[in-house]
């Protein structure tokens, strides 16, 4: 399955025609310049073109479109099928915003904005994309939901509501279109540092703290890992997953007790006989 070139480059998306959306920044960037590394074609999309013009190349075309709009769908459909005689082998459903505030501050046109961008345009560009991979006999989605897609969080409630809608599409396509070759998943980052989260991080450090606390892995993820997981899921590599709700976040969500994993002790090494951690304190929780 796997393409390697005579550099040992890997190659799996070599001459493949894929859709990046919210590629200007962070996995969505990450993802593009993956696709370029192993070989596709790309339409890479963002709200302006600022964000995307550095991407352009002879391998990426960057259309700059709110994909919120009733026509984005089918203009970057459209776009993707003139570069490789008609066909989409990948779709990156990346494009999101966030929202935070008490619910019961939410206004109509925030709740309306997030759904918008972030479940409404996703499934109008994978509809529009299915079309095309349905009379193909095949193809890969991925749809960019979240951790928050799985649980509850304060203060979140419009993204938390978006995302676990993200989580309920990827699995009923992944159902419906199953019979025609068409795999759809979806990647839900934990805790990953971004352009967005280096604010966050800057503006109020101890919720950061706090965030980091609750991650065995100790750290924050990155984009180029949260694109690594993108691009093998839409990948041949993994011809027989569909349906995944995959979290990439450093195993915070299997810490589902509210605990966090203690640091070890200096010189003891902090593993007991049994390989786990001596102690856990509570957590702040995520």
């Amino acid at each position: 399955m796997e393409s390697v070139d005579q550099e040992g480059l890997r190659r799996r998306y070599r001459d493949k025609v894929a859709i990046v959306t919210g590629a200007g920044s962070g996995i969505g960037r990450a993802i593009v310049e993956g696709l370029v590394v192993e070989g596709a074609y790309v339409v890479a999309n963002d709200i302006s073109r600022d964000r995307i013009e550095s991407l352009e190349s002879e391998r990426v075309t960057v259309i700059a479109a709110d994909v919120s709009e009733a026509s984005a769908a089918g203009r970057l459909t459209a776009e993707a099928l003139k570069m490789r005689g008609g066909r989409i082998d990948a779709l990156f459903n990346n494009a999101g915003i966030g929202s935070a505030g008490p619910a019961v501050d939410i206004g109509a046109e925030e709740w309306r904005r997030v759904m918008a961008i972030n479940i409404d345009a996703a499934f109008q560009l994978a509809a529009s994309v299915g079309r095309v991979m349905i009379r193909r006999g095949g193809g890969a989605i991925l749809n960019t939901a979240s951790v928050a897609g799985t649980m509850g969080l304060p203060g979140r409630v419009p993204y938390v509501v978006s995302k676990h809608a993200v989580v309920g599409l990827t699995r009923a396509l992944a159902v419906e279109w199953g019979v025609h070759g068409v795999r759809v998943n979806a990647l839900c980052p934990g805790l990953t540092e971004t352009a967005m989260s280096e604010r966050l991080r800057r503006e109020a450090p101890d919720y950061w703290a706090k965030r980091e606390a609750v991650v065995p892995l100790r750290r924050a993820g990155t984009s180029a890992e949260q694109a690594a997981a993108a691009l093998f899921l839409n990948s041949e590599e993994a011809s027989y997953i569909s349906g995944l709700i995959a979290e990439a976040d450093g195993g915070a969500h299997a810490l589902y007790s509210g605990y966090t994993v203690s640091r070890p002790q200096e010189g003891s090494g902090g593993v007991a006989a049994s390989g786990v951690e001596r102690e856990i304190t509570p957590s702040a929780g995520l």
